[in-house]
């Protein structure tokens, strides 16, 4: 991967997320309680039609990309399984709007259907160009469309052109979504027709067959349901107990936490590609302890900046959701455990554990839907979000150990005592300690620093090393 693809990697994470953090609040201030309520929902269908419809099928993409002799073949044969399931998503959704009742219900239109087929065919060809290390094309592929529904809402709102509504907006999406898709089928020709992988890392196994992807990708499917249930399972549940204001103010703070976790969204782009292929190329397997240490680190800074910024964000909202601050900490922190996650549990994608993933995720979705439905009678949303929070630090351990059962040991005592940290001063910050969070986050960094100092020097030694 070249500098030019590095930065550009880097960049478009931190590019969507500064832009997530401007739409939501701007479309906070056009949209009415019930739109809003329902461009919630539409965000949650939106991600489960993903991940039901997807069949786990973009997984599959990046575990095999570098081992195939065909990265385009092997494309191929995943968008034939994808535009079979299409059509069984859609009757699925259909049959909610004929049957279902209330927000869920409203927010299927003719518009969202279109948009939820678009944005599943959008994530199977960002995974694509995102594997071939062509860091520019990944960028324009997945900011410029980000970049088009915030100019186009500002310019429709700030000149009363059309009044915002519920389905102006997934209109917007359903434009940028389509003009995407060409952009992504072009590229995606070229890099089919171009690419190819050098003698070093060249992969000799076949492309494999449409039943041997649905082998590793199906069972994945349940796991990575189960896991987002654990944090779109809230939306629901305070949704049983409250008002739409309710739902839109845990909605916002879940939306605008997860916009802000940049860290995660820039990890996970520049890691997937390059220790699926440190791995191909046998690399040490101790790189990636040092990683997680750096990782941990990162995520724990993170934090303690958005615990300075977070009393201030009620200004960008109206005074209705003066609420978000107190949630929204609890949503930056299971993002970041989450990011921890990903490299503690690297050996779970390796060893293709994918049954193991998916026990891990029940699990997790059983506590957080449980815990939520009691915290949530007694609690309110802060109670249901502090349940959530806890089914992340159970599925990050669960993830983590069985992961080191099956392969190497990537996260260990000094990573699950920043983790600790990390969970407790979210939970003061969102009981209305602000100060005795940060000073619980400042005395953990100092505590962690010598083993981020021997993190950096051994991550550094190892990799060059191996680049001689």
């Amino acid at each position: 991967m070249n500098r030019k693809s590095t930065i550009a990697f880097s960049l478009s994470p931190i590019i969507i997320s500064a832009i997530g953090f401007i739409f939501i609040p701007i479309l906070s201030w056009w949209l009415g309680d019930d739109d809003m309520a329902k461009f919630a929902m539409f965000q949650t269908n939106i991600n489960f039609f993903a991940l039901i419809v997807g069949l786990g099928l973009d997984q599959a993409l990046s575990r095999e990309f570098h081992e195939t002799r065909n990265p385009a073949k092997l494309l191929k044969r995943v968008l034939q399984l994808v535009f079979l399931a299409i059509p069984v998503g859609i009757a699925g959704l259909v049959i909610i709007k004929l049957y279902g009742s209330g927000v869920a219900s409203a927010s299927i239109t003719t518009g969202m259907v279109a948009a939820c087929a678009l944005m599943l065919l959008n994530r199977i060809f960002s995974s694509f160009i995102r594997m071939s290390g062509n860091g520019i094309a990944y960028a324009i592929d997945i900011v410029t469309p980000k970049i088009f529904q915030l100019s186009v809402l500002a310019l429709l709102g700030s000149q009363a052109i059309v009044v915002i509504t519920y389905d102006v907006v997934v209109g917007i999406f359903v434009f940028s979504a389509g003009a995407a898709l060409i952009y992504e089928i072009w590229m995606a020709r070229r890099i089919g027709m171009s690419y190819e992988l050098s003698a070093a890392v060249r992969g000799n196994k076949p492309t494999p067959a449409h039943f041997d992807l649905l082998k590793f990708s199906i069972p994945l499917v349940p796991g990575a349901l189960a896991f987002y249930a654990i944090s779109a399972s809230a939306i629901y549940v305070v949704g049983a107990n409250g008002n739409s204001r309710d739902v839109v103010t845990t909605s916002l703070a879940i939306s605008v936490g997860s916009g802000l976790a940049v860290l995660q969204s820039v990890f996970v782009t520049l890691w997937t590609p390059f220790a699926y292929r440190w791995h191909a190329r046998s690399g040490t397997p101790a790189l990636y302890a040092h990683i997680a240490t750096l990782v941990t680190m990162g995520c724990a800074v993170f934090l303690l900046a958005s615990l300075f910024i977070a009393p201030y964000l009620p200004v960008l909202f109206p005074e209705k959701y003066s609420g978000i601050p107190r949630l929204l900490v609890l949503v930056i922190v299971w993002n970041l455990l989450y990011l921890i996650s990903i490299v503690g549990s690297f050996g779970i994608g390796i060893k293709r554990m994918s049954f193991t993933s998916m026990l891990i995720s029940l699990t997790g979705a059983a506590l957080s839907i449980g815990t939520s439905i009691i915290a949530g009678k007694y609690f309110g949303s802060l109670g249901v979000l502090l349940s959530v929070l806890f089914a992340f630090v159970v599925t990050l351990v669960l993830n983590c150990e069985l992961s080191t059962k099956g392969w190497e040991r990537v996260v260990g005592a000094h990573h699950y005592m920043m983790v600790g940290a990390m969970t407790a001063s979210g939970v003061v910050f969102s009981i209305g300690h602000e100060w005795e969070a940060i000073v619980i986050l400042v005395l953990s960094i100092i505590l962690y620093l010598p083993k981020f100092r021997s993190g950096v020097i051994q991550t550094y030694a190892i990799y060059k090393k191996f680049d001689k």
